[in-house]
């Protein structure tokens, strides 16, 4: 962290399957989600997670009923795009937060033993210690990251069977246990602090397996939820013409992150300081996604995505700052 900005890691946990679309498609997935061009892995938009977060400075309320942030407010953090009114006084600026696009850290596929695990890879590890910084120890060495063969895999005890690990039609040799006595512990340990799911806390040291990158890249290109959607005619009670259509949804309990900068305001504030405007800024994001430390306090479930009127797309978030 520097003087002028402050930065914030923010993890979102899927309670529900999630679709971000990335529009229409002539394959056999008629609505897929979005994805990195490079690697195939999933990924949340900065751009729509902007959006749930502005519309979030208009829906948040403080215990007594009153809003928790003023209009004027939310546009110092995350802009005004109305357009240009001179007369009105208003014109257009960027908010004071910049925020990056949602990485995918950890995903679920079904496994022969433990019911289900969550899968990472060494790629994924190394980007989020460096946009993050967290991967390391007391003494600001990094930790030592798992690198598993492209056959074999470090896996968690209860994913164990017969020395392998089973995970959806694919039988990986196990390279060696992830133990919490070990090197690995703090590794666990920063990787279930991230999420406040207890069952992301309670398993995630027994259930969590590192494979390869190539290995990772095909469970989360091929073991997304693909789910055929209908629109029924009300007066025949029969599917709508042409409305049978296939959508590819992110399963519950998957892990994304993001960074989220704090610059001093686009806009005079009343602060006569920068460094003073920061800080007011900066104390309105902590003010609405609290780190839950206190009860009265906690951090909210947010719906990215389409479908929120099914229940699609409903995030627990956790936030931290960043040193």
């Amino acid at each position: 962290m520097t003087n002028n900005m402050k930065r914030h890691l923010l993890t979102l946990y899927t309670r529900t399957p999630l679709h971000v679309g990335s529009g229409t498609s002539v394959d056999v997935v008629d609505l897929p989600i979005m994805r990195e061009r490079i690697t195939g892995f999933p990924i949340i938009p900065s751009t729509s997670l902007k959006g749930v977060l502005r519309q979030w400075t208009r829906d948040a309320y403080k215990p007594d009923g009153s809003l928790l942030m003023s209009a004027d407010e939310g546009r110092t953090l995350f802009g005004e795009d109305r357009k240009p009114d001179e007369k009105a006084g208003i014109a257009a600026y960027a908010g004071c937060v910049q925020i990056m696009e949602a990485k995918l850290l950890a995903f679920p596929v079904r496994s022969l033993a433990g019911c289900f695990a969550w899968l990472t890879c060494p790629a994924a590890l190394e980007r989020f210690q460096r946009d993050t910084g967290l991967l390391k120890h007391a003494d600001g060495k990094p930790l030592p990251l798992p690198q598993p063969a492209k056959d074999k895999a470090v896996v968690g005890a209860e994913l164990m069977v017969n020395g392998q690990v089973v995970l959806e039609e694919y039988a990986l040799a196990l390279e060696r246990e992830l133990k919490p006595k070990t090197d690995d512990r703090k590794l666990l340990e920063k990787l279930a602090s991230l999420s406040s799911d207890p069952l992301w806390t309670g398993k995630l040291s027994t259930r969590l397996a590192v494979v390869h990158d190539e290995n990772f890249q095909h469970f989360v290109t091929t073991c997304t939820e693909v789910v055929a959607r209908i629109k029924v005619d009300p007066a025949s009670r029969t599917v709508d013409g042409g409305a049978l259509f296939n959508q590819e949804n992110v399963p519950c309990e998957a892990l994304f992150y993001s960074v989220l900068t704090v610059l001093p305001p686009r806009r005079d504030t009343g602060e006569k300081a920068p460094p003073a405007a920061l800080a007011a800024a900066n104390a309105k994001l902590c003010e609405l996604l609290p780190e839950g430390t206190d009860p009265d306090k906690q951090p909210p479930i947010l719906q990215i995505g389409g479908d929120e009127t099914t229940g699609h797309g409903l995030c627990e978030t956790k936030r931290e700052e960043l040193p």
